[in-house]
């Protein structure tokens, strides 16, 4: 397919079948030639006022004079506040969340324990400009400014409580969170995880692929479902949640650009979305930590990438609103590793290895392969790790009309799985739930149908797709049916149809043998850990399906003995 030569970048009339075929360096090429003609002032930057407009309830209605001349009047706040592990989770803690207006003076963070506030820590303030080139030749722009501020020097296992102290003295709400347990801990624990997220918004009526309308008797599931996962996520509190890609799609497109419209705009980025969904979250993730993987809708070609050697791929707006573990390859910012007990965690970045949507592949030039074999043999060297779980974006194993498997992913992730026993993967992607048998070499080990108990280091790797997590859903091939608790549908046993993306445009049959369990509406997973005792002996992980009504509907027990 022909591309623009990189570094050329495109005049604003160029076709939006070419466009789309950009990468986001190209992208961001194009984006910073066509601001440099059109300049807008700081004062214009300012007329979205993100912040301030969805701390007042005026997000519904951003970017107008009107807002932003009611919201101006709203005193500063700092509003989605959500945490990170830092690198070593025993001992570090990132706290951030967003200002309605700029400080006045400096923030601080006041950190404490037992009923009282001890310890003061500086925080980070960090301005992201967002100037959105428009149909008619306009430019959208905001102003916003994230807070940051990195607890260390921690103790392992104990519970710390903190707020964020503006100039005038006035403070967030309180809160709270819980260090990962120090070596050798034996007590029962679980996080949980899902993808694919968003706000509660539906796309534009009748686009392909999604099936969100709500009937009355549609009993399955809420009208809300991304705010009902965070609401049980909240009441669950779980030691940390994994989001495995596409969290709150402010760019809808998911090629790395806003969507173009006309020939001529890229006007459907809308920054003022993150504002949105950090409220949306903050009930969970101010307490909880939240730790991101990026997907296809997390590429933001507006911004620069100081990270990539000087390339931009779209991960600079991610710098100043979120703090993940810096544990990984320089030039991806979203590639890292952590460890909570006996848990090795590994967040990767798919859209790097994608051969459905090629338009950040093969960004790094290899590194995260490379670092990805080396972490691999880092943990199962580790006497103190018995659990290897990884999580990403594009499917490497599963079934879907939409998305299915991605060939590059599959091709780059599943031998290195094989070859060190990874126990679990975690997908998104696909608008579905879905959990395979144990795969070893792409196909079938043993059948493992809910309520099985399997052992990884002879049967092989679970994926689990949990793109359930709120966006509208997605559909089977024909022939393809629901399988869950309570709906058996066909036997696991017999093949099912599928394919393999291995380009924006290609797709290979494949026929598979290990799609167990099948759920076509919103669900997330809790995974129950339970360590060996002291000395040794069996350790166990349950992965659980949970619908956003509250109904279990599917589990398997991944065993080992240590």
């Amino acid at each position: 397919m022909t591309r623009t030569p990189r570094g050329q970048a495109p005049d604003v009339g160029v076709p939006a079948e070419l466009a789309d075929r950009m990468t986001v360096a190209e992208q961001h090429d194009w984006l910073t030639s066509f601001l440099r003609r059109h300049p807008v002032s700081r004062r214009s930057a300012r007329r979205g006022g993100a912040g301030v407009l969805a701390a007042t309830g005026l997000a519904a209605a951003p970017w107008t004079l009107a807002a932003c001349a009611t919201a101006a009047q709203a005193p500063v706040a700092v509003v989605g506040r959500h945490l990170a592990y830092g690198a070593d989770p025993q001992r570090q803690m990132a706290l951030a969340g967003e200002l309605t207006a700029p400080p006045p003076g400096p923030v601080v963070v006041d950190l404490g324990r037992d009923g009282g506030f001890g310890t003061t820590l500086p925080v980070d303030v960090r301005r992201l400009v967002s100037r959105v080139p428009q149909d008619d030749g306009a430019i959208r722009g905001s102003e916003q400014f994230f807070v940051h501020a990195l607890a260390d020097g921690l103790a392992p296992g104990e519970r710390y409580r903190y707020r964020f102290r503006l100039p005038d003295g006035t403070t967030t709400p309180e809160a709270d969170f819980v260090t990962a347990p120090g070596p050798g801990a034996t007590a029962p624990w679980s996080f949980t995880a899902f993808a694919d997220q968003g706000v509660d918004t539906v796309p534009p009526s009748g686009e392909e692929g999604y099936t969100n309308d709500y009937e009355p008797d549609d009993t399955r599931r809420t009208m809300t479902p991304s705010t009902s996962m965070v609401d049980r996520i909240a009441r669950q509190r779980p030691a940390f949640h994994l989001l495995a890609g596409d969290i709150c799609y402010a760019d809808p497109s998911g090629e790395g650009l806003p969507e173009r419209r006309a020939g001529s705009g890229f006007d459907s980025f809308d920054p003022t979305v993150w504002t949105t969904y950090f409220g949306l979250i903050e009930r969970s993730a101010a307490s909880t930590p939240w730790m991101f993987a990026t997907g296809n809708h997390d590429m933001e070609a507006l911004y620069d990438d100081n990270r990539a050697g000087g390339a931009s791929h779209g991960y600079g707006g991610h710098a100043a609103r979120l703090d993940l573990p810096r544990t990984g390859p320089s030039a991806c910012p979203s590639v890292y590793t952590f460890r909570h007990g006996t848990v090795g965690v590994i967040s990767l970045d798919a859209n790097d290895l994608s051969t459905e949507i090629p338009t950040n592949a093969g960004y790094s030039g290899g590194a995260q392969t490379a670092w990805l074999r080396q972490t691999l043999t880092a943990l199962r060297a580790d006497a103190g790790v018995d659990w290897i779980v990884v999580f990403f974006h594009h499917c490497a194993f599963a079934t879907s009309k939409s998305h299915a498997s991605d060939a590059g992913v599959r091709a780059a992730v599943a031998p290195l799985f094989d070859e060190f026993s990874v126990d679990l993967a975690l997908q998104g992607h696909n608008h579905q739930y879905e959990r395979t048998n144990p795969i070893r070499r792409g196909r079938s080990v043993v059948q493992a149908p809910d309520g099985a108990t399997v052992r990884p280091e002879t049967d092989g790797t679970t994926y689990v797709c949990v793109g359930s997590g709120g966006r509208p859903r997605y559909s089977w091939l024909p022939g393809v049916t629901d399988r869950y608790r309570g709906n058996p549908g066909p036997d696991s046993g017999v093949t099912v149809a599928s394919y393999l993306a291995l380009g924006e445009d290609a797709q290979q049959p494949d026929e598979v043998d290990w799609s167990q369990a099948r759920y076509l509406d919103y669900a997330y997973v809790t995974v129950d850990v339970v360590p060996a005792p002291a000395g040794g002996g069996e350790t166990t992980l349950t992965v659980r399906a949970t619908t956003d009504t509250g109904t279990e509907i599917d589990r398997v027990t991944l065993s080992r003995r240590t």
